[in-house]
């Protein structure tokens, strides 16, 4: 475990740490499991830094370990029934990345408003947003391109605090909405689905 609060209060170069943190912790995993064929990354609020650039460092990792070599989508199940595409490529050496952003903080520094936008998701496998749309949190507010949003907003409950809701939401959900989202499951990238009452 890293503990990075030290390194995530200053908000204007919270960002930049949390990409080096997500650097680290990539380069931590791969030694550890050089095997790993699946892995599912969370980030709450600016701990997106973190995690996407985990994710995008593995993925690079990867292709750097393959001989530069991108590989070819294919349909496959793992060892625990869960399917993903690229199933086949996993077994020769890829993983299989998931994020998960939990009311993240968008903006990188002063100049980067869409950082987040224009990023987040991008290089994972498959790549969820939970947001809550009426807090004072800047940077929070807006569905990012590259993941499926789930909007939980209408289903706050009036004594938890905004930007803590799609955490709490998730916590609470179960196994509704944790772990590997199975092929047949996944919602068109870009989407967004407004939780209901």
């Amino acid at each position: 475990m890293i503990d990075w609060s030290d390194l995530s209060g200053n908000i204007l170069q919270a960002s930049f740490n949390g990409q080096r943190l997500g650097g680290e912790v990539a380069s931590r995993l791969l030694a550890r499991c050089p095997n790993l064929k699946t892995l599912h990354l969370i980030g709450i609020s600016v701990g997106a830094f973190a995690a996407d650039e985990c994710c995008q460092s593995i993925k690079k990792s990867v292709v750097r370990r393959n001989g530069g070599a991108a590989v070819s989508e294919s349909s496959s199940s793992d060892t625990t029934g869960s399917t993903y595409n690229d199933g086949d490529n996993y077994n020769n050496g890829n993983v299989y990345v998931q994020l998960t952003l939990l009311d993240p903080f968008q903006q990188r520094g002063v100049l980067g408003a869409r950082y987040g936008n224009t990023n987040f998701g991008g290089m994972a496998d498959y790549a969820r947003q939970y947001l809550n749309t009426d807090d004072p949190v800047p940077s929070t507010n807006a569905p990012l391109d590259k993941c499926v949003c789930y909007d939980v907003t209408k289903l706050r409950p009036e004594e938890i605090f905004g930007h803590d809701w799609p955490l709490v939401y998730y916590a609470r959900s179960g196994n509704d909405n944790l772990g590997i989202v199975p092929v047949e499951e996944r919602k068109d990238v870009g989407s967004v689905i407004y939780a209901e009452k």
